[in-house]
């Protein structure tokens, strides 16, 4: 995955792999060990993903030949994870698993995005819904938000909740003219891109933007969060 990923940069920016290398302090010896799987370090992906000005999670997006059996092979995708665990073992702790949110908190979310109550999900009957949960007070509901996108869903409310906020953010693009094409120009996962655009695909079947994205968005277009999510 990850070499692949490399090969593909290195043509499309009509470079040579060994030289590149080289020209990075690098030894060109790895490029057999990672053709031959052998995962890369935290160091050595930070300067590739800055020579090429790609996220760090680039290199570990699938292939465009994998097919959808791939995907969502669980052995696949638990490898994937494995490999930018190992390569990331100081960032393990930040990834956090969303389940459930305070009913003070998602009263307050609804307030700032200006949609209902049952946009994101039935308030009525959802398990991500909490009375028991003690709300987060010192938190905006933009920090909130921000809060949940840099979150691993754990149940499927939680999960299409990520996707509906992020038609918000698509939407509110829409107002600049920036749309689909701009968001895989940014190095963006495209195959989460392409389904966040397809209506035919369930939302559950789908994937929200996460922080990482929100990021680049926001530094590439020069936008504040507050326009990504109310458009103002």
């Amino acid at each position: 995955m990850f070499y692949n990923q490399l090969i593909k940069l290195c043509e499309e920016n009509n470079e040579k792999p060994t030289p590149l290398l080289r020209s990075l302090g690098l030894s060109a010896t790895n490029l057999k060990r990672w053709q031959n799987g052998s995962t890369v370090n935290s160091e050595i992906l930070a300067k590739l993903a800055d020579h090429f000005n790609v996220p760090v999670d680039y290199f570990f997006q699938e292939d465009d030949n994998e097919n959808e059996a791939a995907i969502t092979n669980d052995a696949n995708a638990f490898q994937k994870v494995y490999n930018i665990f190992r390569a990331h073992p100081d960032n393990i702790a930040s990834f956090l698993s969303g389940d459930k949110i305070p009913v003070y908190n998602y009263e307050q979310i609804v307030k700032y995005l200006a949609c209902s109550d049952d946009y994101l999900f039935n308030k009525s009957n959802s398990p991500v819904i909490d009375k028991s949960i003690k709300p987060c007070n010192n938190l905006s509901a933009k920090e909130y938000i921000l809060n949940i996108m840099n979150k691993l869903p754990a149940n499927s409310d939680y999960q299409v909740m990520q996707v509906k906020l992020s038609y918000i953010v698509i939407n509110n693009l829409k107002k600049v003219g920036k749309g689909k094409a701009e968001l895989i120009e940014l190095k963006l996962a495209q195959k989460k891109i392409d389904r966040l655009y397809d209506d035919t695909i369930e939302d559950s079947k789908k994937r929200g933007l996460n922080l990482s994205d929100l990021n680049r968005i926001v530094e590439a277009f020069d936008l504040s969060y507050d326009f990504l999510f109310t458009g103002k």
